[in-house]
């Protein structure tokens, strides 16, 4: 009784080994962030966003989606962090869109719009993690980011709004 035990023991890790060096990290990006909340109803109130992440699985299994942890900043200023604990489902070898709510404290976008109107050019950056159930191996993290800027002037004439 004791030796099939031991030798089970034995060939978990180098199964884990195997199945860790055969798994392929998907590859997460963003794809969109859409305002879904009106912040002139109520300025106070946090302002509610859906980013969407485009997850890449490359592998010929289907994953789970444990968690998504974010941040967002704009400029200098954090304007939003938080963690999404979903179970989402992330198809075999193709692409798969999970959204995840958003929402920015107003209070910190102020900060962050006095920076926007003290310059021309504002950066922005979205950090954060997904938490991938996978099989054996367990929970393992895929980092994304996204960075850019943009020139808020340039932004509110393609919008029709006449800024000198």
């Amino acid at each position: 009784m004791l030796l099939p035990a031991l030798v089970l023991a034995a060939a978990s890790p180098s199964c884990r080994t195997l199945v860790r060096e055969s798994f392929r990290s998907p590859k997460v990006r963003v794809t969109d962030v859409a305002l879904v909340s009106n912040p002139l109803a109520d300025p106070r109130r946090p302002w509610e966003f859906l980013l969407s992440l485009e997850v890449n699985n490359r592998n010929d299994y289907p994953l789970r989606v444990a968690y998504v942890a974010y941040s967002a900043t704009l400029g200098r200023e954090t304007v939003a962090d938080g963690e999404h604990n979903d179970d989402i489902r992330i198809d075999a070898s193709g692409l798969t869109v999970v959204q995840v709510p958003l929402s920015i404290r107003p209070e910190s976008m102020e900060a962050a719009l006095r920076q926007v109107l003290s310059g021309r050019a504002v950066s922005y950056e979205f950090n954060g993690s997904v938490g991938l159930r996978t099989p054996v191996i367990g929970v393992v993290r895929i980092p994304f980011s996204k960075t850019g800027g943009f020139d808020p002037l340039e932004v509110l004439k393609r919008k029709g709004f006449g800024v000198n």
